[in-house]
Formats: C-alpha cells, sequence, structure tokens
C-alpha cells in the first residue's frame, strides 16, 4: 500500500496520507509530493488513515509544507490521524506543519 496517493481536480490537488509514512516510504511519497507541488493548485490533506509515522515521515511532510508555502500554495489539512497529531506534537512539529487544533 502507497503511503501517498494524489487525485487532481481543476482547482485543487487531494493528498492522501494512509498507512505507515516512514523513512522507508520517502522516496517513493516523495515523488508523489513534488508532483503535487508541481501542480501549483491549492492542497487539501487527508491523513485520517494514517497509523503510523515516524522522524522521517514528519520530516518529509515538514519540507512538503515549508515548500508549499514558499510556492505560495494553501493547504487545508481535512483530517489528521490521532497517530499524526501525536508523533508531530512529541517532536514539537505539530505547529511547523499546520496542524490544526
Amino acid at each position: 500500500m502507497q503511503p501517498v496517493s494524489l487525485t487532481c481536480h481543476k482547482d485543487r490537488t487531494r493528498i492522501v496520507l494512509k498507512g505507515a509514512l516512514d523513512v522507508s516510504a520517502a522516496a517513493t511519497a516523495y515523488g508523489t509530493l513534488d508532483q503535487a507541488l508541481a501542480r501549483g493548485l491549492p492542497v487539501q490533506l487527508q491523513a485520517g488513515d494514517l497509523e503510523r509515522t515516524d522522524a522521517g515521515g514528519l520530516q518529509l511532510l515538514l519540507l512538503f509544507v515549508r515548500s508549499a508555502r514558499r510556492r505560495g500554495l494553501t493547504l487545508d489539512w481535512r483530517s489528521v490521524s490521532p497517530a499524526l497529531a501525536s508523533s508531530a506534537e512529541l517532536l514539537g512539529l505539530s505547529s511547523a506543519l499546520e496542524l490544526p487544533r
């Protein structure tokens, strides 16, 4: 199962995170996230089904969020799993990832 999937709409790009986003999946996930950035459209992130992430997965998400902001893209977290929320909180990345409270 791919941890990151992309759905392209005319007015936005939807990214779904599920399963495990960890260092072993980072290379594949990076390519998918890079495609979303290249579209240059607002991004919707759905991570309600993300079961596990590690520091490598969080670093990848942080890189994505920062790159999207540098390009002026709007980010909208539609859902965040407890696993993502707690991992980000533990490493002090909730604010930097712009996770909803």
